[in-house]
């Protein structure tokens, strides 16, 4: 059998938006929470766009939408667990969590099998390829180079070409 099956599963905790002037945290601690906030404010945008059915999805625009791209528009099964405080001092921020749990429920994703031989994995990584390609040209074009996320690509674009050969000389081993 020629069969061929690569699954994966993505885990990811939020925590939430930071707030800065409540936590009043400072230094490096500010830097990684404007961070976060920067990540999330992309999420969101990204889940709009999907909600919207938008033409452009800004996946690119933050290394946590890219990680979570194949999860939110992908083929696959994607489950989202909200969770808030009971505490009235946090009520404002538990119900933008659940309002974003909410979009995030709406979104229909369809997890269907993209390959069952390894030649149509073969065809299946170049079409990923092509696009990670296009993706990287998009950025560059827009003078984008110094964005994590195209540093990201180009690992991703690398990572790609390994699989594709390796797969590629399984099937010529398979067939010889």
């Amino acid at each position: 059998n020629n069969g061929l099956c690569n699954s994966q599963l993505v885990l990811a905790d939020l925590a939430g938006s930071e707030q800065i002037g409540k936590s009043q945290v400072t230094g490096e601690g500010r830097k990684e929470a404007a961070s976060i906030n920067s990540g999330l404010f992309v999420l969101k945008k990204c889940i709009k766009a999907l909600n919207e059915s938008a033409h452009h999805v800004p996946y690119l625009e933050s290394k946590l939408t890219l990680l979570l791209k194949g999860a939110l528009g992908g083929s696959s099964r994607t489950y989202t667990f909200v969770t808030g405080s009971m505490h009235d001092m946090h009520a404002d921020q538990t119900v933008d969590a659940l309002r974003f749990g909410e979009h995030c429920s709406n979104i229909t994703n369809q997890a269907s099998q993209i390959a069952s031989s390894r030649e149509e994995a073969v065809a299946a990584i170049d079409k990923a390829l092509t696009q990670c390609r296009s993706d990287l040209a998009s950025l560059e074009s827009r003078g984008k180079q110094s964005l994590p996320a195209f540093k990201m690509l180009q690992a991703k674009c690398a990572m790609l070409a390994r699989k594709r050969d390796d797969l590629a000389q399984q099937v010529q081993a398979a067939s010889a």
